[in-house]
């Protein structure tokens, strides 16, 4: 594994703000709606395959917006796999941060009600805490389940990288 590669797709995602901060706060969602999903033994197979379309669906959008660039990375004789490597870093980075954002809000959430559970009422917190905080063990699977559920959608964005053509970053459009 080329790990220059793989760092140079993570500095190189933050070139997309906009794209990259937007699917964090999509994938922080998701992974929330899945853990309850595991955590209540109903409706799992649901969000499930959400997550599947979702994953699926942003690293394909990955690969189309990054047509041009990936173009001009093969006139420079990159190959697919450092293509691959590139769309897998900035998936694996949208994944991890939205892991450590839900993590991070559910450790505040769950110290906050703990700490001034006895000082006043704190109904809001409690709400937030049946809302958006997660138990570890759902957290870590639907960590697993998302990573897993993206391969799927990263062999499709790589399939269609592929199929890019280095003169393409050469054409005018």
């Amino acid at each position: 594994m080329n790990f220059r590669v793989l760092f140079k797709s993570i500095r190189f995602a933050f070139r997309a703000k906009k794209r990259v901060i937007t699917f964090i706060l999509i994938y922080a969602f998701l992974i929330v709606m899945v853990s309850r999903g595991l955590m209540f033994q109903g409706d799992e197979l649901l969000w499930i395959l959400a997550a599947f379309v979702l994953a699926t669906l942003y690293a394909i959008l990955i690969a189309q917006s990054r047509s041009k660039d990936i173009a001009i990375l093969k006139c420079v004789s990159w190959n697919n796999s450092d293509v691959f490597l590139l769309l897998v870093g900035e998936v694996v980075l949208v994944s991890l941060a939205a892991f450590l954002l839900v993590f991070q809000v559910s450790v505040e959430i769950m110290g906050l009600v703990a700490y001034f559970r006895d000082v006043f009422g704190v109904e809001l917190l409690e709400f937030l805490q049946e809302s958006l905080a997660v138990e570890v063990t759902p957290l870590l699977t639907t960590l697993f389940v998302i990573v897993v559920l993206q391969l799927p959608g990263l062999f499709l964005a790589q399939r269609r990288a592929m199929l890019i053509a280095p003169m393409r970053a050469l054409r005018e459009e």
